[in-house]
C-alpha cells in the first residue's frame, strides 16, 4: 500500500503571502515529513474570492514554502485546484489513484479537522485515513468564530455530500 500526505490549504493574501493558519499547517507536514521523507505531498487550493485572488494557485505557494523548509521538489504530488473542503476531496480522489495511493495522511488545522475527516471518509471511503491536526495560531475569539462556522459548513457539507451521491447513484443505475 501506497501512503502520501495531503495538506489542505487556506487563505493567501494579494501578493500570495500564506496566512498564519496555513503557515502552521505547512510547518507540522514539514516536521511529518522529516519523520517519513518517502511520502510525497498533495497540496490543495486553487483560486476564489474568499482565499486567493492572485494569478497563481494556492497550492502552488505552500508547494513553494514547504520547499523553502526543505522538502524537495520530488516528494510533490500534482496539486489539486480545489476552492473548498468538498472539491479538496473531490480533486484529490484522482490523482491519488493515478499515482495508486489507499493511505493518505490528512493535515489539516486542528478547527477544521472534523469537517476535512467527514468529507474525506464520506467521498473517499476506499482511503485508510490518518489525520494530523495542525495548531491553531489564533486569539481564542477567532478561534470560537472559525469553531462556529465549521459547525454550519458541515451540516452544509453534509447535505451536499448527500446529494452529490444520490445523484452518483441514480447516474450509475
Amino acid at each position: 500500500m501506497l501512503k502520501a500526505i495531503i495538506l489542505l490549504g487556506g487563505p493567501n493574501n494579494a501578493q500570495g503571502e500564506l496566512s498564519e493558519i496555513v503557515k502552521s499547517r505547512c510547518k507540522t507536514t514539514f516536521e511529518y515529513h522529516l519523520n517519513y521523507p518517502e511520502l510525497k505531498i498533495l497540496c490543495t487550493g486553487g483560486f476564489g474570492a474568499h482565499f486567493n485572488v492572485t494569478e497563481q494557485a494556492h497550492a502552488d505557494y505552500v508547494k513553494a514554502y514547504l520547499t523553502a523548509l526543505g522538502v524537495p521538489d520530488t516528494q510533490f504530488l500534482p496539486i489539486a485546484e480545489s476552492r473548498f473542503t468538498l472539491e479538496d476531496a473531490l480533486l484529490a480522489k484522482p490523482i491519488l489513484k493515478q499515482a495508486a495511493i489507499s493511505e493518505v495522511v490528512l493535515i489539516t488545522s486542528s478547527f477544521h479537522m472534523k469537517r476535512a475527516k467527514y468529507i474525506f471518509n464520506r467521498l473517499c471511503p476506499e482511503l485508510l485515513l490518518e489525520c494530523v491536526e495542525a495548531p491553531t495560531p489564533v486569539c481564542d475569539h477567532e478561534l470560537e468564530k472559525l469553531l462556529a462556522h465549521e459547525v454550519k459548513a458541515l451540516q452544509r457539507e453534509a447535505e451536499n455530500i448527500d446529494t452529490l451521491l444520490a445523484s452518483a447513484d441514480t447516474n450509475a443505475q
